[in-house]
């Protein structure tokens, strides 16, 4: 006995309700940490499903230690180019401190 109901729907049903209730408080966390003067951005590879030939990235990005608020999100993109990083910045005026990334 029991509900017949996949792995793969109750994980999309997870990912889907985390978007709902999430993704204000993510782009609000967004739009304060783009108020801060001095960020970090980071990222750092992640093979995708134990592949052995396909990576994906996680992006941090995070408040300088001297703020009294410290924020700090992440971010998953396909690509690690700097283009991900002026995406996510946007028109942001700041400082941005980070690894000498080459393209």
């Amino acid at each position: 006995m029991g509900l017949p109901i996949t792995r793969k729907e109750i994980s999309n049903w997870h990912i889907k309700t985390s978007h709902y209730y999430l993704e204000p408080l993510y782009n609000l966390l967004r739009e304060k940490l783009l108020e801060q003067p001095l960020l970090h951005a980071d990222e750092t590879s992640y093979r995708v499903l134990e592949s052995d030939s396909q990576l994906t990235y996680y992006w941090t990005f995070l408040s300088g230690k001297s703020e009294k608020q410290g924020i700090t999100l992440y971010h998953h993109d396909q690509c690690r180019s700097g283009l991900v990083v002026q995406e996510f910045l946007g028109d942001y005026s700041g400082y941005v401190h980070c690894d000498m990334l080459r393209q």
